[in-house]
């Protein structure tokens, strides 16, 4: 039945509308990876129209489930306001679950805001445990920063 509904309503490629109408099944099941697959079809307009509102019902219902990078691109939603009121409480709550379920995006996102105090106590102590974090992971921009800051403040790396 959703094949022929998304056939009706202009998708031309039967093998996208056969894909599509088996994610949504998976996420109606509440498959955390479906829904987060189908937050990022909607927010990039893959195959549908672009539509942030849906992005964020999605990845919400992935974030439940403790899908790191749902949380993370929910975070940003929240953060830039795109989709849903913008809320930069909820936001960073988002990029704390995602970091410490182990989105490297979200570490170094921390990393950088409390490297720099833009919407936290500047910290370099945090700034060095989410830099470290992500750059274990080879986030090549987190690893470069750690150094600089462990450079500025060997203390904190434990070299001083």
């Amino acid at each position: 039945m959703i094949v022929v509904l998304l056939a009706a309503a202009g998708f031309s490629q039967p093998s996208f509308a056969d894909s599509l109408a088996s994610t949504l099944k998976k996420a109606e099941q509440g498959d955390a990876s479906a829904n987060y697959r189908l937050g990022l079809t909607y927010i990039k307009g893959s195959g549908v129209r672009q539509d942030y509102r849906q992005a964020v019902a999605f990845f919400a219902k992935a974030a439940e489930n403790g899908h790191a990078d749902a949380q993370y691109e929910l975070a940003c939603l929240y953060y830039t306001g795109m989709g849903v009121e913008r809320d930069a409480q909820k936001a960073r709550s988002l990029y704390v679950q995602a970091a410490e379920h182990g989105n490297v995006e979200a570490q170094y996102f921390l990393a950088r805001k409390y490297d720099q105090g833009r919407g936290v106590k500047k910290s370099h102590k945090k700034a060095v445990f989410w830099y470290k974090k992500a750059a274990d992971q080879g986030h090549a921009n987190a690893a470069e920063h750690l150094r600089k800051l462990c450079e500025a403040r060997p203390a904190l790396c434990g070299d001083g």
